[in-house]
């Protein structure tokens, strides 16, 4: 449980594979993905089903 913190998905990078944290209700559930975009695109799967806004996207290429 983690009572009192908000729904939120978050994606972090640990020992070498991408964490989706999801916290519902107080209850935290955890899944983890060796691919970056498999990460991303389950976290965005549950952020919309949670109601949540999406994640900006980051823009890339080169700084001038």
């Amino acid at each position: 449980m983690v009572a009192g913190e908000p729904d939120s998905v978050r994606v972090k990078f640990i020992n070498g594979q991408w964490l989706v944290r999801v916290v519902e209700g107080g209850r935290l559930a955890h899944q983890l993905f060796n691919i970056h975009a498999e990460a991303e695109a389950f976290a965005e799967e549950e952020r919309h089903r949670l109601g949540l806004p999406g994640e900006p996207k980051r823009r890339g290429g080169r700084r001038r």
